[in-house]
């Protein structure tokens, strides 16, 4: 039979003042209440713990040996009792616990990778999980914490706060150039390759706008991945044209192993939101991550430093 916690602190005081007296001053509880709380315990463990007296208490043998146990128990279980309420505290305060990122590729190793160790930085006791979107054993986005992505999901209870916006414009390598040519109108990209992004989630045509017009993004697509990076390494190596977001090339175009096709005709600039299960923002951490995202848009073109450079020679084609 499992022994009443409440008996043993009872039994514990009584032996610790050596009187009902003292006992009921320290802890509040009536005596009749703590002599009822000995009785049972004594019942329970079918021993006498106590020798009662007019003028004090004093323990057996049995209750001395009992008395150790239950202060080592006693002391134990505070310090676990104090772990536990920090621990709850600090999980409370947001600074402890995990955080489950989920993001599209194009954002997790340049913008959210940042953002993430920018944010370790401040809370260094929380855990975060990091995950691209769209693979086999990434997270439902209902399941992650933190969803950064550039189309709102429409789930039920998940809501999507709109925290910035994203410029695309088209890129081509110097070897795609030199090759091909680079066209002067919208009008000539029909000619030309186009590396394309595959969005499972989107089939309407890309539109390029100009300040005085606007024309439809029509070219010859000879590679379709979806992957931005996979985009972005075959442009590179001079395999086509590809439309990419502005901030993702910046270290190719200031190594100058992309240049910018028709930089005076863009599409509509694509949002970012961070999407959250409306009950998951009550936690504080959740809430200091999102703001910290929010933060970060305006300073995203800073963030990625890695420079794809082209390590292939493409031979001349000869037509047949």
């Amino acid at each position: 039979m499992a022994l009443d916690i409440k008996l043993i602190e009872a039994f514990a005081v009584i032996v610790r003042t050596c009187s009902l007296t003292k006992a009921e001053a320290l802890t509040g509880i009536s005596k009749s209440t703590l002599s009822r709380h000995l009785q049972r315990l004594e019942e329970d463990l079918g021993v006498e713990l106590i020798e009662r007296s007019s003028r004090r208490v004093v323990p057996t043998e049995a209750g001395k040996a009992f008395y150790i146990r239950c202060e080592s128990l006693l002391l134990e279980m505070g310090g676990r009792l104090e772990l536990a309420r920090a621990e709850v505290q600090e999980l409370s305060s947001g600074g402890k616990g995990r955080l489950c990122i989920l993001a599209e590729n194009h954002f997790t190793t340049t913008f959210v990778c940042h953002v993430t160790r920018q944010f370790l930085a401040r809370y260094s006791n929380i855990v975060c999980e990091l995950y691209a979107a769209g693979r086999p054993d990434s997270p439902r986005v209902e399941d992650a914490d933190c969803y950064i992505c550039s189309e709102a999901p429409d789930l039920p209870n998940v809501i999507a706060k709109l925290i910035g916006r994203l410029s695309y414009g088209l890129y081509a390598s110097p070897i795609y150039a030199r090759r091909q040519g680079l066209p002067s109108d919208p009008r000539e990209l029909v000619k030309h390759e186009r590396i394309a992004l595959r969005e499972p989630d989107s089939a309407s045509q890309t539109t390029l706008h100009s300040q005085q017009t606007s024309h439809p993004y029509i070219s010859r697509s000879i590679i379709e991945t979806n992957d931005y990076w996979v985009m972005k390494t075959f442009c590179v190596d001079g395999l086509g044209i590809a439309l990419l977001p502005d901030f993702f090339v910046q270290p190719e175009i200031r190594h100058g192993s992309l240049i910018p096709v028709l930089p005076a005709w863009k599409p509509e600039m694509r949002r970012i939101f961070c999407a959250y299960h409306r009950q998951r923002y009550g936690s504080k951490k959740l809430k200091s991550f999102i703001d910290l995202v929010a933060q970060s848009v305006g300073d995203i073109p800073t963030f990625n430093n890695y420079v794809a450079t082209s390590a292939t020679i493409i031979p001349e084609v000869t037509p047949d």
